[in-house]
């Protein structure tokens, strides 16, 4: 079980309000396309500054990572909705990081609201002039830094002017504002959604009393959310219809927890009880990877000895040979030249015999 990508949870957040941000309830239209920018028209939202711009794409030099980028107007404010599908923020986890265009740092000391993936800040709208002759956005922590790619940033702020003008003028005052949706019943109707088509689109095991039981609840949700039920089915369209079935036992022994957590549990109780699951999940997951990462270590560090030693005897058993073979030349050598002598002395002798056994005139 997956989580939805970064573009549909910013989104989501500027939707249904699911951050500090200021709130953004109600539908989304669009207004246009402008060189890979979406810019669409709040529906549920009045006044002059009702449009939104926002991004999209994946970084091929980090795994394919998605980034996205969502920008909207308010009364001289910039917000600014930054996603990164690595990021592990808690929710309204308070963050301090730098505000960079290309390489001219703008705001040494943003404050940024995070959540998952997700982080949001007010700008003053000073910052557009440099943003529309930008090529990206740079964000520097005390531990790291993060780049977002912001192409065709001028055109699609024209085009986000564009929509804001064109937008319908406010209703009278006694309109009573949305109602903005519980985020955690939605997080529970999102999930449902998820596990229905899991066990309709993919080989999980399922019981029809399960099914039906997810079916149930699902059905009294969407009576819940029946007013923005349309953008949420946009949302899960634009993830292909279909979510990413298990892909191993361990996959589906996730999905089969999910699936009776949904059955068993009311919608705040089961959200309660998924996100401590996803935590400890994450948890166990970053200690594997310490685990892992101490025990190749380790494999290494005993590789490298190993080879070293080896290194060690083989030049000792090589000086040794050396020695073996040059002390045995030397004997070699030296029992030639005694024989030699030797012969040599046989010889002398020999001769001295026969003159002394010559005839003496």
């Amino acid at each position: 079980m997956s989580k939805r990508p970064v573009l549909a949870a910013i989104t989501l957040a500027f939707v249904f309000g699911g951050l500090t941000a200021p709130a953004r309830a109600g539908e989304r239209k669009l207004f246009e396309n402008v060189r890979g920018w979406e810019i669409e028209r709040n529906l549920g939202l009045t006044g002059r500054e009702t449009c939104q711009m926002s991004y999209s794409y994946r970084d091929k030099d980090d795994n394919n990572a998605e980034n996205a980028i969502v920008l909207s107007l308010d009364e001289g404010k910039v917000n600014l909705v930054l996603g990164y599908a690595n990021w592990t923020w808690d929710k309204d986890e308070a963050v301090k990081a730098s505000f960079s265009i290309d390489k001219q740092v703008i705001f040494p000391k943003q404050g940024w609201t995070g959540e998952a993936n997700l982080l949001w800040s007010q700008l003053p709208d000073s910052v557009l002039p440099k943003l529309v002759k930008g090529k990206q956005i740079v964000l520097k922590f005390d531990d790291g830094a993060a780049d977002f790619a912001i192409p065709g940033f001028a055109d699609a702020y024209d085009g986000l002017k564009r929509c804001n003008a064109a937008a319908s003028p406010a209703p009278q005052a006694s309109a009573a504002p949305a109602e903005k949706p519980n985020q955690i019943r939605l997080q529970a109707y999102f999930m449902g959604l998820i596990l229905q088509k899991t066990a309709a689109s993919c080989a999980v095991s399922t019981t029809a009393p399960q099914r039906a039981a997810v079916d149930a609840k699902v059905t009294a949700l969407r009576t819940e959310f029946a007013a923005i039920d349309g953008a949420i089915q946009d949302e899960i369209k634009k993830l292909g219809g279909t979510p990413d079935c298990p892909k191993d036992a361990s996959d589906a022994a996730t999905f089969d927890t999910e699936l009776k957590s949904y059955v068993d549990l009311g919608p705040e109780d089961y959200v309660a009880a998924a996100d401590k699951r996803s935590t400890e999940r994450e948890a166990a997951k970053k200690a594997a990877a310490e685990a892992q990462a101490k025990a190749d270590l380790e494999a290494k560090m005993r590789a490298e000895i190993e080879s070293k030693m080896r290194a060690e005897a083989d030049a000792k058993s090589k000086a040794e040979a050396e020695t073996k073979a040059r002390a045995e030349m030397e004997t070699r050598i030296r029992a030639e030249v005694e024989a030699k002598l030797k012969a040599e002395a046989e010889a002398k002798a020999a001769q001295k015999v026969e003159a002394d056994a010559a005839p003496k005139p």
